[in-house]
């Protein structure tokens, strides 16, 4: 929504700060002309906690007062549920960032309105997808907030118009963006995934090995040997790692920090914008994509063709909804019905051989807790190969 000055003036802002350049540009621009703004941190696992601490000290600092809420374990369950799904967009990418924009306004809506806020604000650039996901979740989860698209409005417009107008902006309050974030690139992190955004990465021509990895290393700096990992999956949900029951956020971490050291999932992609324009961007998101081999691995042992074309079906319906910001759509909440119901047998330990970004083998091991048999199913060159085990499963991998 477009408001004036003037109009914003009369009102109570509250703004969700990312650390990047766009949000604290708008927060200290709105401060600097008289309105009254405050902001909201959200920790979703986008930087290191030192980081984190020292980007919100400088907000203070500048005189912009502050509210800090928790939502690691939201961002995690809300990733682990995408992986579950195998709901990824263009290109087979994890639309982390998307997915993200749930959470936020979630998270931070009811505490506007309880806190008396009439204006939810975001730093979200124009023409781009997030000023719709922040609409539509501010209008499901607080449908009487205003959301101010700060792009929109033609004096942000003036007094902002590029990233560098934007850098000399909070330059003059004291103010510095969290890692990875300058005027020239920017990152959008959280606990599921990074995405890489700039101007050279427009052209084509770039290459995605130019961008410095935040969550891993690239394939030829990994480990020359393969590493295997254990994931234990319920229902089609990943819950364990190498036999050891975390929480989500804990869980993720640990998939994030295996996967990244071994060189997986960075994803380079021209994808379908909202608006119907396409845009490119370079993304990581290593524990996810480990989570997913895994997820395959106990799809196939047990869905027939018919269930899996229709997961596959789901899965893609599910993806787009992420995307779009729509994930508590009624098209989203039918789609997660029907994958739970493919997926409610789909209880095994599947093991993983990575090797410099590839998962180049896998054994799926399911365990029958009632007769304590445990049966290996191989899977080599597209051919499954059964065959009994002579090795059993510790106790922590039957969990």
């Amino acid at each position: 929504m477009e408001l004036s000055l003037s109009e914003l003036k009369h009102r109570r802002v509250g703004i969700c700060l990312s650390g990047g350049l766009s949000s604290l540009a708008v927060a200290s621009w709105l401060h600097d002309n008289g309105c009254v703004v405050e902001g909201f941190v959200l920790d979703i696992g986008q930087s290191e906690r030192k980081d984190f601490d020292a980007f919100t000290a400088a907000v203070r600092t500048a005189g912009i007062a502050l509210h800090e809420v928790d939502a690691r374990p939201a961002m995690a369950r809300a990733a682990l549920d995408v992986a579950a799904f195998r709901a990824h967009y263009d290109g087979g990418y994890w639309n982390t960032t998307g997915l993200s924009r749930s959470v936020i306004v979630e998270a931070v809506a009811p505490r506007l309105r309880e806190a008396g806020f009439s204006v939810l604000a975001h730093g979200c650039v124009g023409g781009g997808n997030d000023q719709r996901r922040f609409e539509r979740y501010a209008e499901h989860f607080a449908p009487g907030l205003t959301v101010l698209a700060p792009w929109r409005s033609p004096e942000i417009r003036e007094a902002m118009a590029d990233r560098a107008a934007m850098a000399r902006q909070i330059a003059s309050a004291g103010l510095v963006c969290m890692p990875g974030n300058t005027a020239e690139h920017s990152v959008d992190s959280n606990l599921a995934g990074v995405s890489h955004e700039d101007a050279r990465l427009e052209e084509l021509s770039t290459s995605a090995l130019r961008v410095e990895r935040l969550m891993g290393v690239a394939p030829d700096r990994a480990p020359d040997r393969i590493e295997r990992v254990l994931v234990g999956v319920e229902r089609g949900r990943p819950v364990t790692l190498d036999g050891h029951r975390l929480p989500p956020e804990q869980l993720l971490e640990a998939a994030n920090t295996v996967a990244g050291r071994n060189g997986l999932g960075l994803t380079d992609v021209v994808e379908h914008r909202v608006n119907g324009t396409k845009c490119r961007g370079v993304y990581e998101a290593p524990g996810m994509e480990l989570f997913a081999h895994a997820v395959r691995a106990a799809y196939e042992s047990v869905t027939d063709r018919a269930a899996a074309d229709t997961a596959g079906f789901l899965s893609r319906q599910l993806a787009v909804a992420v995307y779009e910001g729509r994930v508590h759509g009624i098209v989203a909440r039918a789609a997660r019905a029907g994958l739970e119901e493919i997926l409610a047998a789909a209880t095994v330990t599947v093991g993983l051989d990575l090797y410099k970004g590839s998962v180049v083998g896998r054994a799926l091991l399911e365990v029958d807790g009632s007769a304590g048999v445990v049966h290996q199913r191989r899977f080599a060159g597209g051919g499954h190969h059964w065959g009994s085990a002579p090795f059993t499963v510790s106790a922590a991998a039957r969990e």
